[in-house]
């Protein structure tokens, strides 16, 4: 499932910044529900990033490489993958080995272990619920501050 972006100039993905056009910084979020993509993706696009929004999907490694994500937002926790397998996937595949992960997770006690166990890499854990601030800042640090 991808989320459209908010078009600027009528060119998906690419908005106007002191008048030269720029390429936004695509993230992709990896979630199973549809309402969280859709709620993320509002609040990430009203602040300049450009967002594809994916359900559990067979190909989504594929679809990964085809659009060259800045960041990844990934749920570790879904009903028919496991977040954790599909990190490891992401990172061992050429071109996505070094696209920074963000790991969400309703499960405050999964997150804690994997951190203190060092299990996965990842650049930050965000734990649900969390705040449109915290989202903000855990994005801005990681890929740079948006445009807007």
């Amino acid at each position: 499932m991808g989320v459209p972006s908010r078009e600027r100039n009528g060119i998906p993905g690419w908005s106007t910044r002191y008048g030269e056009l720029t390429k936004m910084k695509t993230i992709a979020y990896i979630e199973d529900d549809p309402d969280m993509i859709d709620l993320v993706s509002i609040i990430l696009q009203k602040h300049g990033y450009h967002v594809d929004g994916f359900t559990e999907s067979r190909d989504i490694l594929q679809q990964l490489r085809d659009i060259e994500p800045d960041l990844i937002l990934l749920d570790l926790m879904m009903p028919h993958v496991d977040g954790l397998e599909v990190y490891e996937e992401i990172k061992s595949i050429e071109g996505l080995e070094d696209v920074p992960v963000i790991i969400i997770s309703a499960m405050k006690r999964a997150v804690e272990e994997i951190e203190r166990e060092g299990k996965i890499q990842a650049e930050a854990f965000l734990v649900k619920p969390f705040t449109i601030g915290e989202l903000l800042e855990t994005v801005n640090r990681i890929v740079g501050e948006s445009e807007t």
